[in-house]
C-alpha cells in the first residue's frame, strides 16, 4: 500500500456534478473521495442519489467515503440526532459507500458512548470509519486519540490547528507531527485543511512519515472554475508519489 494516500472532497450540489467531480478525481488518481453537501457549512450529509451517482462514476474501486452530518453548527448531538446518524450510515452503506465520516463530541471531549456506537454499527456495515475535524475541537487531543484507537476507528481527519481557527495545515505542523507519533500505526493520519498541490510537498517534508500511515485531503486545493480540477489532483498525487518513492529509496537496506 501506498504510504502517502490522497483524498479528494466532493461537494455534492447535483447529481451530474457529483458524476463529472468523482470522475475528475479519478482520472487525476485520487486515493479516495469523501462526499459531503453544502460544504459553505463546512460539510453536511450527502443526498442517497448523490452517493450513488459517485458509486458509478468511481467503479468498483474502494475508497469512496460518506460524510454523515446531520446539521450544521457544533458536534453536540442529542439522542434523537444520533438516531438519524445511524439512519444515514445505514443509507449510505445501501448505496455503496465503503467508509463513513463522522464526530460527537461531549463537551469539549469526544463523546465516547456514541462514537463506539455508530462505529460498531458502521463496522457491522463493512464501512471503515474516519473521525473528522471534531478532532480539531478537543481539548485533549492525545487523550482523545487514545479513545479513538481504543474504539476502533480507522481514520481521523486533523489540520493540526484548533477547530474554527481558520488556520492551515501547514500552520500545524508541529502538532501534527505528534499525532503522527503517537498514532504510531495504529490508526490512519489524514490531513486536510488549505492544502493544494503547491504547499503540500513542504508540509510532508516536515513530517516522520516513517511512523505510520498518512493521506492528504483536498477541497479548495484542487477546484477551479468548474469544480474538481483533473490537473490539480494529478499534481497532488504526483507529490505523494514523490514522497512515497523518497521514503522507500531511503528506507531500503543498500
Amino acid at each position: 500500500m501506498l504510504r502517502v494516500q490522497v483524498e479528494i472532497c466532493i461537494n455534492c450540489t447535483t447529481v451530474t456534478a457529483v458524476q463529472q467531480q468523482v470522475a475528475a478525481a479519478c482520472r487525476g488518481g485520487a486515493d479516495t473521495v469523501e462526499l459531503c453537501s453544502q460544504m459553505e457549512l463546512d460539510g453536511l450529509t450527502p443526498k442517497r442519489e448523490h452517493i450513488v451517482a459517485a458509486r458509478v462514476a468511481f467503479g468498483d474501486r474502494p475508497g469512496l467515503m460518506v460524510m454523515i452530518r446531520p446539521r450544521a453548527g457544533d458536534f453536540c448531538y442529542t439522542s434523537e440526532e444520533v438516531t438519524e446518524m445511524r439512519r444515514q450510515i445505514e443509507t449510505a452503506a445501501a448505496a455503496g459507500a465503503n467508509g463513513v465520516v463522522f464526530g460527537l463530541l461531549s463537551g469539549q471531549a469526544l463523546a465516547v458512548a456514541e462514537m463506539r456506537q455508530l462505529t460498531q454499527w458502521s463496522h457491522s456495515l463493512g464501512l471503515i470509519v474516519t473521525c473528522h475535524r471534531t478532532f480539531d475541537a478537543v481539548a485533549n487531543q492525545a487523550e482523545a486519540l487514545e479513545q479513538l484507537i481504543e474504539i476502533g476507528v480507522d481514520r481521523v481527519l486533523t489540520s493540526g490547528t484548533p477547530w474554527g481557527s481558520s488556520l492551515p495545515a501547514t500552520a500545524g505542523v508541529a502538532q501534527l507531527a505528534e499525532i503522527m507519533r503517537q498514532a504510531n500505526n495504529r490508526l490512519e493520519i489524514s490531513i486536510g485543511g488549505g492544502l493544494d498541490p503547491h504547499n503540500a510537498p513542504a508540509l510532508l517534508a516536515q513530517l516522520p512519515l516513517t511512523a505510520g500511515r498518512l493521506a492528504v485531503h483536498s477541497y479548495s486545493g484542487v477546484l477551479d472554475g468548474e469544480g474538481v480540477s483533473e490537473k490539480k489532483v494529478s499534481r497532488l498525487v504526483q507529490t505523494a508519489r514523490r514522497v512515497d518513492d523518497q521514503e522507500r529509496r531511503e528506507n531500503d537496506p543498500v
